[in-house]
């Protein structure tokens, strides 16, 4: 669930393949944030958030994938027109979960990446001067403390626990972008460690524990970074659950179910029952756990799926101890012990065919899965492969009616309370996945933006047409495909001149295949733009893996425009386009031209002869040419153009182009009943489809005739696509049918020989 919600004026800082700018002191502009003071915002309350950072002036929207109204903060002078900060009055409803979300701002001059931001049900207080044990910051628990720890130093907490008292102990950091590698020790008054925690299993990096107090009376908390690198942290005091992983991991699209946790002190930790979205797209939510009778939550993030969910029930450690399941539901389970295995048994037809893929550590558990199919006789039939950041998967196909056993271990025979899975049950699994450069597309009147697609291929090396939907009247994309044996190409969304600038539109870009009988279609991850922007976050919030926004922004003076947008040419030919520069009143510079991005622009064997617009000139051609060694098939380039006009800087991307590229051309022979008599003729219609790029003429030769069967030398001209080539049989020609006579055609273009061979005909000499 998320939100568009108005207030003031705002904007975004865009990754350098998604946007076009105009360097100057009095355009850069696009906003971004880069800190909210206080760190979390509590839900079922109004409260008063700074945003820090830069082009915050005139914020006018807000978006949140959580429920949320926001407007400009009252009796603050001078509030809104800051451009470091602004102050929003943020009104957050009782029923939204704590958790990790995403805030974008708005601005005139385009939308901000996203931040990352904590609800919590915990109340906030910024850190103190706590350098030292004597210096120790009193808190009272409950308590979250937002704060930022420096390189080489440690902070210190000092607070009053009561005998019996159960009370946890967390750090948001690497979950929340920082680079602060937390170690936190629990202390008695002298500084003697009771508890410590560095790397809390399946948090990332962070760090967690939970400790049970057996003397009332003051005691200690130490928060160092146990690299000396330091960075922002919010530390959560309280009676939370230590959770690491929602259990089950994913619920069953528009049903109810109970959620716990898994972790390791969650005792007492109460179910709570959660209602699934119906909304197709929905596929994350936040869920929130207490201890029963707790005051403070613990969260994780919960799948929302079509497929049910199936729970498993210990012992299933033996094979006559299986989990009874039907085929098509996932599995979800925990290793409770070190060592443990689980086993779910089902019944299958032949030739069934199902994708097996796990799932742990992108939600937050630590567990290293292992899976396998074995079929009814034991044998094994499939074993999952690591994937990367997927737990592994493998597609089986059934080879006979019965009932099939799926047996699933922790890889390093580990085991505990926090160790959960899921195994999801598909019938298709995705040929191809892609992922973009960015998660925001800021706009310029008139111009465009690129952003680099990058597909990864384990089942489909054919085209994948690119397009983007949600875009609203104003906007448009560029018709572009990753071509086939490519991985990446240039996608361009474009404004009209009159498109309204401080919009914000939700998008996706998508990737569709035909694949058989049937068109695939996915849509773009940008999860690594998360990781790179978070400091290398090891599993960004998957809720906002897909989040692209776009924005229109003022013109930057620099429209590049592309005629024709589709050339076709091919081996040893080539093709032009004319690039047109549309120009604000004295940006009259060159303008210089690459082919972008500069390293694999171009399939390979593709040469573009950049050719620059010069000083007050508004076109100029650009040739490109494909060798004999390029490949055929559809592909797409962009050209991008720079103008520097005394210390500015104009850098526009143009549409990117179509490149098709097609055999120069296709000979075929018409030869109606294909039947010559004895001393008599035939004629033959040729006609030769060319491409474009060739209009030579064309030397044509009849091979493998029937001997006694002879046509004259015949040349078609240039431009000519059709001629009629006369048949002679000689009155001793050889009688009979042959099968294997086709027609080779054959023209020059430059120093470059081109052929084409005609599909065999069938002639018979009567």
């Amino acid at each position: 669930m998320h939100g568009v919600l108005r207030f003031l004026h705002g904007a975004c800082c865009c990754s350098l393949l998604a946007c076009s700018f105009l360097t100057s002191a009095a355009l850069a502009q696009e906003p971004v944030i880069n800190a909210t003071v206080p760190g979390a915002i509590p839900a079922n309350a109004t409260t008063n958030v700074v945003l820090q950072g830069g082009g915050l002036v005139n914020a006018t929207k807000i978006w949140a994938n959580f429920p949320v109204t926001a407007t400009l903060a009252p009796g603050i002078e001078g509030n809104g027109t800051n451009a470091a900060a602004v102050t929003l009055s943020f009104a957050v409803p009782p029923e939204t979960a704590p958790g990790i979300y995403g805030i974008r701002v708005i601005t005139d001059h385009g939308v901000s990446p996203i931040k990352l931001v904590v609800i919590d049900d915990l109340p906030s207080v910024p850190q103190g001067s706590n350098a030292t044990i004597a210096t120790a910051q009193v808190v009272t628990v409950p308590v979250g403390i937002d704060g930022n720890v420096g390189g080489l130093t440690k902070q210190y907490f000092k607070f009053a626990a009561q005998a019996g008292q159960t009370l946890s102990f967390e750090v948001l950091a690497r979950r929340i972008g920082s680079p602060l590698d937390p170690v936190i020790r629990l202390l008695d008054l002298k500084g003697k460690e009771i508890a410590s925690n560095d790397d809390a299993e399946g948090l990332s990096g962070d760090s967690q524990l939970s400790y049970t107090f057996a003397t009332a009376g003051e005691y200690l908390l130490e928060l160092r970074d146990i690299k000396f690198q330091g960075g922002p942290y919010r530390l959560r005091i309280g009676d939370f659950p230590c959770a690491t992983v929602a259990y089950p991991l994913a619920i069953q699209r528009g049903t109810q179910a109970a959620i716990t946790v898994a972790g390791q002190h969650i005792e007492g930790a109460a179910p709570t029952t959660v209602t699934a979205p119906t909304d197709p797209l929905a596929e994350w939510m936040t869920v929130a756990v207490k201890r029963t009778g707790g005051i403070s939550s613990a969260f994780a993030p919960l799948a929302v799926v079509d497929a049910r969910q199936a729970l498993e029930q210990e012992p299933n450690n033996a094979a006559t101890e299986a989990n009874r399941i039907e085929l098509g539901m996932d599995v979800n389970g925990k290793f409770d012990l070190p060592g443990d295995i689980d086993r779910f048994v089902f019944a299958a037809k032949k030739d069934q065919s199902f994708v097996f893929t796990g799932v742990t550590r992108q939600q937050g558990s630590p567990a290293d899965l292992s899976f396998k199919l074995l079929g009814p006789d034991g044998a094994q039939i499939a074993i999952a492969e690591d994937t990367g950041v997927a737990e592994g998967l493998f597609a089986a196909k059934f080879p006979a009616d019965g009932d099939y056993t799926l047996l699933v271990e922790e890889l390093n025979r580990k085991g505990g309370p926090a160790y959960a899975y899921r195994v999801a049950l598909s019938v298709l699994t995705l040929p191809f996945t892609i992922s973009a450069s960015t998660d925001t597309l800021n706009i310029p009147a008139g111009g465009s933006v690129p952003v680099l697609v990058t597909a990864v291929r384990p089942g489909h090396a054919g085209p994948i047409e690119l397009s983007v939907s949600g875009l609203p009247d104003g906007l448009s994309a560029s018709k572009t495909v990753i071509g086939p044996g490519r991985v990446t190409a240039i996608l361009t969304v474009h404004a009209r001149p009159d498109f309204v600038v401080g919009q914000l539109n939700d998008v996706k870009i998508l990737g569709t295949a035909r694949i058989g009988e049937a068109d695939v279609t996915t849509s773009a991850d940008i999860a690594g733009v998360l990781k790179a922007r978070f400091g290398n976050m090891r599993f960004p919030p998957s809720s906002l893996t897909g989040s692209i926004a776009a924005s229109g922004v003022a013109a930057n003076g620099l429209v590049l425009k592309v005629e024709p947008a589709e050339i076709v040419f091919g081996k040893d030919l080539s093709a032009k386009v004319k690039v047109i520069a549309e120009r604000s009143q004295g940006l009259d510079e060159a303008v210089v031209f690459a082919v972008f991005p500069a390293a694999d622009g171009l399939p390979p064997g593709i040469t573009a002869a950049v050719k620059n617009i010069d000083k007050g000139a508004n076109e100029a051609e650009i040739v490109f040419t494909a060798n004999a060694q390029a490949p055929l098939g559809e592909f797409s380039g962009a050209l991008q153009g720079t103008l520097k006009q005394g210390d500015k800087t104009v850098v526009q991307t143009a549409p990117a182009i179509r490149l098709k590229l097609l055999a120069p051309m296709t000979v075929t022979a018409e030869v109606g009943g294909g039947k010559i008599a004895r001393g008599g003729e035939l004629v033959v219609k040729v006609k030769v489809q060319r491409n474009p790029a060739f209009t030579g003429p064309v030397n044509l030769t009849f091979q493998n005739l029937p001997a006694g069967v002879t046509a004259p030398a015949t040349v078609l001209p240039a431009e000519a696509v059709e001629i009629d080539v006369k048949l002679t049989a000689t009155a001793d020609a050889a009688q009979g049918a042959k099968a294997d006579i086709n027609l080779k055609g054959d023209g020059m273009n430059g120093a470059a020989k081109l052929e084409s061979v005609s599909p065999n005909v069938t002639i018979t000499v009567e």
